[in-house]
């Protein structure tokens, strides 16, 4: 039984290298998702046009596509449908006749005529467009009005009669005043009328469907021809008229008309009927499509879900990139010869959102792998390099500093990170380069190609240079330091979790260089692959809460209740918390393990409040998560999840000298206390650092060291100190708690003082749930009656 539970972890470890490729893995396709989700968001809301317009613009100047020939613009330089000028009625009517004579297959005229004083010329103009029949077709302007209306121009209906009519819409433009799509009908007097584009193209459409327009024709291609060249007489000339017979021509004003004049990619100030024109060639060619952005962003998520599954190493991936990015400019070029428009833009947006996640989720690592006091890189980071440049020969070495947390409380918080610096600074005696990672305690660094005898004379030379203390700011502190060495062979997390025990066992007096040996294999496994342990033991309930009451002086009743880890593991036996605890903070699972322990304790708590049982639940947060907001985000979701009622949740801030900015703990505190709960002060009396924390922290609750409570009886100063906090905790008007009560006599010594909760043994040891829910219904016991 024993030997299967201890080498689960070892398979857990030794697997570890391989899982983390494929999270990695997992965490890019997540990004992909993300990042295809936005994209489809952003196109939503046409957020991108801009950009895809301009990118179209070009796509237009690169095409070289040729006009079918078939329409032919019939322009004119006058205004022809000058009320008060009715000759040109009788130039268009003559032109049409001419039009008539040469076979023309069908007419659009482009302008609209309104009655004039002259009803002859206006009579002529209404027989010849009569005589074309159903080969004419007038078309009817929106342009724009002065106000938020449009106006509509249309033909007299004395001229029109019953010629039918078609509509040129001038004001469907983008923002950049080009018109990249046009619609195939549009619903106006109660019917249905075909714009001029779609009629040119004899296309149909309903009124809500649009089609784009292809400006890849060479403008110049497209037959035109003057309005002069059709009105007699006709000069005598060698030149072969053009060949109108089956043409479909539509006659329009020319640039030289005030007020016809647009925009289109490749020439500026163009008639507007040329517009329509380039609309009917798009029709009429039949094979221009334009790819919307959702398929675009589809196609580049697909590529990019690929080329992660195909392309498993960093080698291989950044390649896989750069060809899904040169993609871009290959398909618009591309698409710009072929006939397809893209919205490319939502594909440079998908790349752009993918870059930023990417970045972002190697800063968060390259952040998680900094240690803030010191600005060293973690162990972890040392394991990392150690896979990445695949050292498999050398040595590993972790120093460890001895007395660290006991230094660490004789300093301020501004002066913590500069002890560490100093001793690393005496580590790079030999070698000013030399890489140096650091978490709590420890410092490591790898050595390459060196015998382990060498390695350790070397150490044995860096522990002389320790013999002189270090000075921080204007004091003088001893450094004891011990080192473990491992030899990479295999696998180097192996061999770093063996240098950390190596290091673990070591001490200033016995033994203070120590060579991981490599037979130990199961063993080191077990007591370093904490990552994979802890979360294993938490989903097999191994790791667990027990619940130490915390009773009121005056009414002798249970108050509240603390929650304490404990870890029992079926092979080994109890695992000391404070072991377990602190390899959980190298491993980087703390805020798992918070998580879980929060978790515990509120479902706990919530069971008691079922039962009738209002107390308040006193749960451990290490002074670490008060880095940033995380543990606030993780304590407001568990309450949200067991629906425990924020007011009773006291959170004990544990370690406060390891706190290095109190700014950003005192930032976090407040958010902390906004949800509802109290923050109370573990472990208040002890390190020179608990009435700086006290002071500048939101502290509701203090809790006087069990160092300072279990001696009163015995000891003055002791019972001086106590009796100094509760008075001061009775002036700054918080409550005081005294930890540690192991003798039932020593009560009456807290009640003189003015405490107002005592837990300890006194009362009751910790107990399991089940227990707690039968601590005599919870009524009021006095200290002496109970011992648990």
């Amino acid at each position: 039984m024993g030997e299967t539970r201890t080498s689960n972890p070892a398979r857990h470890l030794l697997a570890r290298t391989r899982t983390r490729s494929s999270g990695r893995v997992f965490e890019r396709l997540r990004h992909v998702l993300w990042a295809g989700l936005i994209s489809l968001a952003l196109f939503a809301i046409t957020f991108f046009d801009p950009i895809d317009q301009f990118l179209w613009l070009i796509q237009s100047r690169i095409a070289d596509r040729s006009p079918s020939g078939d329409v032919v613009f019939v322009s004119s330089d006058e205004v022809l449908n000058d009320p008060e000028d009715s000759t040109h009625r009788y130039e268009v009517a003559s032109a049409l006749d001419e039009l008539d004579r040469r076979g023309v297959g069908a007419v659009f005229l482009d302008i609209t005529f309104s009655s004039s004083d002259d009803s002859e010329a206006d009579e002529r103009l209404a027989r010849a467009i009569e005589d074309l029949g159903p080969r004419i077709t007038l078309v009817d302007r929106i342009t724009e009005g002065n106000g938020l209306h449009n106006t509509w121009e249309t033909t007299s209906p004395e001229i029109a009669r019953s010629t039918k009519h078609v509509i040129s819409d001038t004001t469907d433009r983008s923002w950049s005043g080009f018109a990249w799509e046009l619609h195939y009908s549009y619903h106006a007097h109660g019917q249905s009328r075909p714009s001029l584009g779609a009629a040119i193209a004899r296309a149909h459409g309903g009124s809500k469907s649009t089609f784009p327009v292809d400006y890849g024709f060479q403008s110049r291609q497209i037959p035109q021809l003057p309005l002069t060249e059709l009105l007699p007489p006709k000069t005598s000339s060698d030149a072969r008229p053009l060949d109108l017979s089956g043409k479909v021509v539509v006659i329009g004003h020319n640039i030289a008309v005030p007020g016809v004049q647009q925009n289109i990619p490749r020439r500026v100030d163009v008639p507007a009927t040329l517009i329509d024109i380039y609309a009917g060639e798009t029709l009429k060619a039949g094979s221009f499509r334009h790819l919307r952005g959702p398929y675009i962003i589809a196609l580049f998520a697909a590529l990019l879900v690929l080329g992660l599954l195909v392309c498993k190493t960093r080698a291989r991936r950044w390649p896989a990139y750069a060809i899904i990015s040169t993609l871009i400019p290959a398909l618009l070029i591309g698409t710009a010869y072929t006939g397809m428009r893209l919205d490319i833009s939502y594909a440079i947006g998908l790349l752009g959102f993918y870059a930023a996640f990417r970045s972002r989720s190697r800063w968060k690592r390259r952040v998680e792998m900094v240690n803030p006091d010191t600005g060293l890189p973690k162990l972890r980071a040392l394991e990392a390099r150690l896979i990445r440049e695949k050292l498999f020969s050398g040595h590993v070495v972790i120093a460890k500093i001895q007395n660290y947390e006991r230094v660490l409380k004789t300093l301020r918080s501004d002066e913590k990170g500069s002890y560490v610096l100093k001793v690393v600074d005496r580590l790079r005696a030999t070698d000013p380069n030399l890489a140096i990672y650091n978490d709590g305690h420890h410092l490591g660094w790898y050595v390459s190609g060196a015998e382990t005898d060498s390695v350790i004379d070397h150490l044995e030379g860096l522990r002389a240079i320790f013999a002189a203390p270090v000075e921080v700011s204007s004091l003088s502190v001893d450094v004891g330091i011990t080192f473990g060495v491992a030899s990479i062979e295999g696998d180097p997390s192996v061999r770093l979790a063996a240098a950390v025990a190596a290091a673990e066992e070591t001490s200033e007096a016995h033994n203070p260089i120590a060579v991981a040996e490599n037979g130990s294999h199961t063993d080191l496994l077990w007591d370093i692959s904490l990552r994979a342990r802890i979360d294993e033991a938490m989903e097999a309930e191994e790791i667990y809460c027990v619940y130490q009451p915390k009773i009121d002086l005056v009414s002798k009743e249970v108050i509240g209740v603390e929650a304490l880890v404990r870890w029992h593991d079926p092979a080994r036996g109890f695992i000391s918390p404070t072991h377990f605890i602190q390899q959980c903070e190298k491993a980087g699972r703390m805020e798992h393990l918070t998580r879980y322990v929060l978790y515990s304790a509120c479902a706990a708590a919530k069971s008691l409040q079922m039962s009738g049982r209002y107390i308040t639940m006193s749960v451990n947060i290490s002074a670490t998560l008060l880095g940033d907001m995380r543990i606030a985000g993780i304590v407001r979701h568990v309450l949200e999840e067991t629906r425990f009622d924020p007011q009773q949740l006291v959170l004990e801030i544990t370690e406060t000298s390891r706190i290095s900015d109190y700014s950003v703990a005192a930032t976090v505190l407040t958010e902390l206390k906004s949800i509802g709960v109290k923050i109370s002060m573990d472990d208040f009396g002890v390190g020179a650092a608990s009435y700086e924390a006290f002071y500048e922290l939101p502290f509701d609750e203090i809790k006087i060291d069990r160092l300072f409570v279990s001696n009163m009886a015995k000891d003055p100063k002791a019972r001086a100190i106590v009796a100094s906090i509760a008075a001061m905790g009775r002036e700054a008007r918080i409550t005081v708690v005294a930890e540690g009560l192991e003798n039932p006599q020593d009560i009456t010594l807290l009640e003189v003082v003015g405490c107002q909760q005592v837990q300890g043994f006194a009362f009751s040891r910790p107990v399991s749930l089940t227990n707690l829910l039968e601590y005599n219904n919870l009524r009021r016991k006095t200290a002496a009656s109970k011992m648990i």
